[in-house]
């Protein structure tokens, strides 16, 4: 069998999947060409092609934030994995071919040689609109900076410490995050520094758009950025972690990296549909992202190393089954 890739892909969000790719067919039968892909457009989405024989199969990995479903691409293949997938907001007609799927995240899968190769030899083969190019070509930067697969799994969490930082994300008329994933993360900080016994490490820092709500200005730190092998350490330490719909009400990478590190997850209700559905008090801890619900889920798995043992169990053992840019491949050819 051989595979290939659309070569005007996003590898800093699609890394994950071309992972997954490689460990099913092997890296020497994965590469990228153009022979396929017309390469009009750049898309948010991963676009392959499988040869086994005289067989071709088309798919289509839609990694984007929205829940809309791309029509060209959905009518060019034989598969369209969605991460954020949602059935109600989905028009019939473009519905058969859907696979839901689990939210990835940025991941390394190259050296740096290997991106910087790839990065001119890609940009050759989708020859995109010169003010494209810079970008097309930082995504390869981004991609290097990010750790490989092997850096995501479960660790020894401490009894006493969290760690929690996000971005402040912008928030308007049309996208009001300030009402929602911005809102909740500053609850459950403020109740992370509320509680004497616990060491809470985290806070805000500023999305490129930089966010002046006077709500949250308390919350932010003085750094805009933290080494990712620094990040993964201290997540892996912490006791907890809290999860909520991100932008747009997206599933957002800390989701996947929460599964894939096996944590004891706190989580305000998912907005879009999963592969199989996250079970409240097997795989997550479900709360309304009122405070008085996050303190008692804090202190719930703080004070009980049994349920927060058994949660981190289970976080793992669905990113095992579902999530795992591996079983994100399998799921999308079944």
């Amino acid at each position: 069998m051989k595979v290939y890739l659309d070569p005007w892909t996003d590898v800093d969000y699609t890394a994950y999947y071309i992972q997954g790719l490689y460990e099913i067919y092997g890296i020497k039968n994965v590469q990228f060409s153009s022979r396929y892909f017309n390469g009009n457009k750049p898309n948010r989405a991963l676009k392959f092609v499988v040869e086994s024989g005289v067989r071709i199969s088309r798919y289509v990995i839609d990694w984007s934030d929205a829940t809309t479903v791309e029509r060209e691409d959905y009518e060019w293949c034989d598969f369209y994995g969605k991460i954020n997938y949602n059935e109600k907001a989905t028009p019939e007609e473009l519905r058969a071919k859907i696979k839901k799927l689990a939210p990835g995240f940025g991941i390394k899968i190259w050296s740096l040689y290997n991106s910087v190769f790839l990065a001119g030899s890609n940009c050759l083969k989708s020859t995109p609109p010169l003010k494209q190019t810079k970008r097309f070509l930082s995504k390869y930067i981004k991609q290097n900076r990010h750790l490989p697969i092997e850096s995501y799994c479960p660790g020894q969490s401490k009894g006493d410490y969290v760690f929690s930082v996000s971005a402040l994300w912008n928030s308007d008329e049309w996208i009001r995050n300030d009402e929602t994933v911005n809102l909740y993360r500053a609850r459950f900080f403020e109740v992370c520094k509320s509680i004497e016994s616990l060491h809470f490490e985290g806070g805000f820092v500023y999305s490129q758009i930089k966010n002046r709500n006077p709500r949250f200005q308390h919350l932010m730190l003085d750094t805009d950025w933290i080494l990712k092998e620094e990040y993964i350490a201290k997540i892996k330490d912490s006791t907890l972690v809290f999860n909520t719909p991100a932008w747009a009400m997206c599933h957002g990478w800390k989701l996947g990296e929460y599964l894939a590190l096996g944590k004891a997850i706190i989580s305000t209700p998912l907005m879009n549909d999963l592969p199989a559905p996250l079970e409240h008090g097997k795989h997550i801890h479900f709360v309304s992202g009122e405070e008085d619900e996050i303190k008692k889920a804090v202190e719930l798995l703080l004070n009980d190393k049994e349920y927060r043992q058994h949660l981190e169990k289970g976080a793992y053992e669905y990113y095992t089954k579902y999530a795992s840019p591996i079983q994100s491949i399998k799921l999308l050819a079944e």
